[in-house]
């Protein structure tokens, strides 16, 4: 909170908005006039790397009229908030004018920005995302009435289909962004956009985006933070998916399973490679996730027909609450081995296995050799089956 503080101290005086006028290629005005929006004040902030930092407050007149004014050293992100919810995003540059126009009731969908082009090119982001936004909110009309009618589960797929191909087309609308402004910072914005509670680009899938557009703004923008935090991610992630790839290669089928010693529930350390001679399922899962705990029982009844036989189950729990895991134990009646360190995704067991989902699962011979990974139930059932006829 200090230094929340005191970085709001110092952007209050970097920008030093006020009725006066800064002048020189560092200073920028910003102006509009908002329906709706008698006598109502602004809120002004700076959207950094990781965080919102408050620069000033404005009150618009009688008529909804507002001015702004201050000092950047260099190109940045600011929001202009009506209110929690109701805000837009712009794109400033040294020296830029903008004019704004707009609905304060709803800011985002009505506002129109000039005298600036990365502002510009938010707003036309902006706009076709509620536009897609739109056509979602006519699917889940249609959602709500077909729940009754008596073919509903085909009639679900076909609106299903129709949210995916909106959530494409909107995918490939900011793919299409990204490669005609690879120059403009207003890409930074389109690169992280959500779609609802989902990003549109992944680094897993969509890479060339992220390192391309990095590329590229360095050269336009060396040194901007912006441009330097995208840098960083962006090599950040190509150093973790080279150790994803060493540790794939490790896990390979025939391999020997990494070593794992971790505590039970009574804190005694066991170790993976005490069960040799068994084949042994490592499961993955924790109290916290519905699906392994659908999961449970269907591997509780696979241990109670093939314990006998030689199989165990080594489970590691990726929970983080003791009495949370405990209580997911007993509810669950497990009664296979239980080990945890209670680091959740922080566990080092997480980057061992290349956990990046739960319910997880490696079946490993009686030699301690990988024999399948990322097993479904079905696919378990069939090779256990296999494995102990």
């Amino acid at each position: 909170m200090r230094k929340l503080f005191i970085l709001s101290i110092f952007s209050a005086i970097a920008f030093a908005c006020s009725n006066g006028r800064f002048s020189g290629e560092a200073a920028f005005e910003l102006e509009g006039t908002l329906e709706n929006a008698a006598s109502t004040q602004l809120l002004f902030e700076e959207l950094t790397t990781n965080n919102l930092i408050p620069v000033d407050t404005v009150t618009t007149d009688d008529q909804g009229y507002f001015s702004l004014s201050g000092n950047i050293d260099s190109p940045g992100f600011f929001i202009l908030r009506v209110d929690r919810s109701n805000f837009i995003t712009l794109l400033l540059e040294p020296g830029e004018k903008l004019k704004i126009a707009g609905d304060a009731n709803n800011l985002p969908l009505t506002y129109q920005v000039e005298g600036s082009e990365g502002s510009q090119l938010l707003a036309d982001l902006n706009k076709a995302k509620h536009q897609s936004y739109r056509k979602i909110d006519s699917l889940a009309g249609i959602f709500r009435e077909i729940q009754a009618e008596d073919n509903f589960l085909e009639l679900r797929q076909e609106v299903d289909l129709a949210y995916s191909k909106v959530f494409e087309q909107q995918q490939q609308y900011v793919m299409d962004f990204i490669d005609k402004h690879s120059n403009s910072l207003a890409s930074i914005i389109a690169l992280y956009q959500f779609f609802g509670n989902q990003v549109l680009l992944k680094e897993s899938e969509h890479f060339e985006y992220f390192e391309k557009l990095s590329s590229s703004l360095s050269e336009v923008y060396p040194g901007n933070k912006h441009v330097v935090d995208l840098t960083r991610r962006v090599n950040e992630w190509k150093r973790s998916e080279l150790q994803r790839q060493e540790v794939e290669q490790t896990l390979a089928v025939g391999n020997m399973a990494p070593e794992v010693v971790m505590p039970d529930p009574e804190g005694n350390n066991v170790a993976l490679s005490a069960l040799r001679g068994k084949v042994v399922l490592i499961d993955f899962w924790a109290a916290w996730c519905n699906p392994c705990r659908l999961a449970n029982s269907k591997l509780k009844e696979f241990y109670d027909n093939y314990r006998g036989q030689g199989f165990e189950i080594y489970g590691i729990s990726l929970d983080r609450n003791r009495e949370q895991w405990l209580q997911g134990i007993r509810e669950d009646k497990i009664d296979w081995i239980q080990v945890s360190d209670l680091r959740f995704w922080n566990s080092p067991v997480v980057s061992l296995y290349n956990v990046e989902a739960i319910p997880y699962n490696v079946l490993i011979d009686r030699e301690g050799r990988i024999m399948a990974r990322g097993l479904s139930m079905q696919q378990l059932e069939e090779l256990l089956a296999e494995t102990f006829r």
